[in-house]
């Protein structure tokens, strides 16, 4: 009489290819999160741009760094700052932002004209 069930091998083969996958997913889980981070520090440094042109064009005079879209959301722990520059005139304002994941620190540099918004990719700088 054969008795029924798996053997010793079959189930540690088993537990092998899953943890194989389970190795595989956490690395690109990972590689999705910091890709994620960097969009959104990326659209951060882009939405304080643009309403820093808006406020700009209106009111020359006015503190840039006051804007809703510059201070730092509160739901996101990463983004540690946004720092904007502009001339009297207002005639090419430029937006760093920084975030850190981990231990690493990203930096993202965008510069406004009259006719459009440019970001840098974001790279390290610690």
């Amino acid at each position: 009489m054969r008795k029924k069930g798996f053997t010793l091998v079959e189930l540690m083969i088993v537990i092998a290819i899953i943890a194989i996958l389970a190795a595989v997913a956490l690395t690109s889980y990972r590689s999705y999160i910091r890709k994620a981070q960097a969009k959104e520090l990326i659209t951060f440094a882009k939405t304080c741009l643009q309403e820093a042109v808006a406020q700009c064009m209106t009111d020359s005079s006015a503190d840039l760094s006051k804007l809703d879209a510059c201070q730092n959301p509160e739901n996101t722990a990463y983004i540690t700052g946004i720092k904007i520059t502009a001339p009297e005139d207002c005639s090419s304002l430029s937006a760093s932002a920084e975030g850190k994941v981990g231990d690493v620190t990203y930096k993202v540099d965008c510069t406004a004209t009259a006719n459009e918004i440019t970001c840098t990719a974001p790279y390290k700088t610690s």
